[in-house]
């Protein structure tokens, strides 16, 4: 109880400078998993995630927060530009940081520099968003030919193995394409399914 009253006791610029400090930090957060879906965090990874984009936040954006708290101090009080800066400080910020920082990640992955986003090959390969053709091996030892085009989809992580081919294909013994299946929607595969898919380039080949 002491420590709500010492909270609810903050004066505005205070209690603005607390929001400007872990505010940003989850906003951050959520947009950075919704461009790189990934395992969710325990609570002390989602912590510290957001701890570090806050500061990161505090650190390029602190002449904004700066400029806020003095206008708030002030004896009247722009509140325009106070919205203008909470917005810039809480929003627009928090936004841009992990593009910036996901696109720099992918533009060193592709140079070899470091590692790239994603930590399965499954994910890093159906992530390019490439028309292939997919067999795939079921458990039973049945082979499964489909085309994987621009209405077809792959699941990623935490749910990576998940996939719909658009178009099912009749094989040969041999497992080459012979021709589509009539009237088919295509097939959705779990990972319980298949033991594992091979990939081939789109094409008359």
């Amino acid at each position: 109880m002491d420590e709500f009253a010492k909270l609810v006791a903050l004066t505005l610029p205070q209690f603005a400078a607390v929001v400007a400090l872990f505010l940003p930090g989850f906003v951050a957060l959520k947009v950075d998993r919704l461009i790189q879906p990934s395992t969710p965090n325990t609570a002390t990874e989602f912590l510290v995630d957001t701890l570090a984009y806050s500061l990161l936040n505090a650190a390029a954006l602190g002449w904004a927060i700066w400029l806020a708290s003095d206008e708030l101090n002030s004896t009247e009080p722009h509140y325009v530009l106070i919205w203008a800066l909470g917005v810039l400080v809480c929003i627009v910020g928090p936004v841009c940081w992990p593009v910036m920082l996901r696109t720099l990640q992918r533009f060193g992955a592709k140079r070899r520099w470091f590692l790239g986003p994603h930590r399965f090959a499954w994910d890093n390969f159906f992530s390019r968003n490439e028309p292939c053709w997919i067999i795939v091996h079921l458990k039973g030892g049945l082979l499964v030919g489909g085309y994987f085009g621009p209405a077809s989809y792959a699941t990623v992580e935490p749910q990576s193995g998940h996939i719909y081919l658009e178009e099912l294909w009749r094989l040969d013994n041999k497992g080459a394409f012979i021709e589509p299946v009539p009237a088919s929607k295509g097939a959705l595969f779990r990972p319980s399914d298949y033991d594992w898919v091979e990939v081939f380039h789109d094409g008359p080949a």
